[in-house]
């Protein structure tokens, strides 16, 4: 499924888009928050049918979303949206916010916890957007594995 990506002060972008792309998204349009986060977001609805915002957590659980929360009308209780899709995996969570036609998933940026979160949120895809599974499913990345490959050969500072 065609997707844009927003990170969201997100530290690990590049483990995430790679889990993202293996996953079956494909990503259409890839952008960092910045300093004008709701407008970029509007901006990405006005394109796409489906934006993916990943950034920081605390204890498994996004830690960033307040902002979209309140410009897509979402109510929160305890800081906590209500009225949306629990994304729930072992020791995290996300939401998806959905329209009609459209649907914004909130993730963590940690690559372990998005991968938790990705088969719930293609099961409710499939569903609302009457999608195919992806061909086959993503071989578990091993991210202690991809950091030493990019890091190999780089001295400490």
């Amino acid at each position: 499924m065609e997707a844009a990506v927003l990170y969201c002060g997100a530290r690990r972008t590049a483990y995430c888009q790679e889990l993202l792309s293996n996953s079956g998204f494909e990503l259409t349009q890839v952008c960092a928050a910045g300093k004008n986060a709701v407008g970029v977001l509007g901006s990405l609805l006005t394109k796409n049918r489906l934006v993916l915002l990943l950034g920081s957590e605390r204890a498994g659980e996004p830690i960033y979303g307040e902002p979209f929360f309140r410009m897509l009308h979402v109510p929160l209780l305890d800081n906590s949206p209500q009225g949306v899709l629990v994304l729930q995996g072992a020791a995290c969570r996300g939401w998806l916010i959905e329209s009609r036609q459209q649907a914004v998933a909130v993730l963590p940026d940690h690559p372990e916890h998005l991968r938790l979160l990705l088969p719930e949120l293609w099961l409710r895809l499939r569903e609302k957007f009457d999608l195919q599974q992806p061909a086959s499913p993503a071989p578990e990345p091993d991210f202690h594995q991809l950091v030493e490959r990019d890091f190999a050969g780089k001295e400490q500072l």
